[in-house]
């Protein structure tokens, strides 16, 4: 049986994007299990008291049920270089099962990750989503491998828009941000256009 994750940021104590998550994980059970009943994950989400204070990843794993819940204080990962990759992986839905996108990580080496170009266009990394700045602006490709909570998010409010991006489209950013369930959007955490590698 197919089995899936939402990874969920809570900062302080507080649960984020909780109405995406359980989007998400309603119509991925909807689809692979045929279930029509909706679950709210804040009633399986019990904050220990030592993960209450700064930023805390809950691992949800599920399939027709909530199979674990786990809590670990988040470390993100330092990425500064990414590298240009074609390739026809399917993953529309977040699975347990990363051995491909692990394996295409492999071959952005020695850059820090991978880039993904899937038919033609720019689309994810292997674990976030990926948005370009111009003139102020926020742009994130509109053919993701996953359609990320805080992608979703961003798209929600106006803070980014959606475009075709293609490979030879990169240079004409500035610069370019990671963003995920975990990494918010930090102008802080902005990376010039040329840590791109493959342009």
């Amino acid at each position: 049986m197919s089995q899936f994750i939402e990874s969920i940021r809570i900062e302080n104590g507080n649960i984020g994007l909780l109405d995406y998550h359980n989007d998400r994980f309603n119509a991925t059970r909807k689809l692979f299990f045929c279930v029509e009943d909706e679950w709210d994950l804040k009633h399986f989400i019990h904050i220990p008291e030592k993960y209450k204070k700064g930023v805390v990843k809950c691992r949800i794993v599920y399939d027709l049920e909530i199979v674990n819940v786990q809590f670990s204080v988040y470390r993100p990962q330092r990425i500064s270089h990414l590298k240009l990759q074609e390739t026809s992986i399917n993953y529309a839905y977040k699975s347990t099962d990363r051995s491909q996108l692990e394996e295409l990580k492999n071959l952005a080496l020695p850059a820090d990750e991978v880039l993904i170009v899937k038919n033609g266009k720019i689309s994810d990394t292997s674990f976030t989503n990926i948005i370009f700045s111009k003139n102020g602006l926020w742009f994130t490709p509109d053919s993701p491998l996953l359609e990320g909570v805080r992608r979703e998010y961003l798209l929600n409010i106006g803070r980014i828009e959606e475009h075709e991006i293609y490979p030879a489209d990169i240079t004409n950013f500035e610069s370019f941000m990671l963003i995920n369930a975990m990494l918010d959007f930090d102008e802080n955490r902005v990376l010039p256009i040329q840590n791109i590698q493959g342009l």
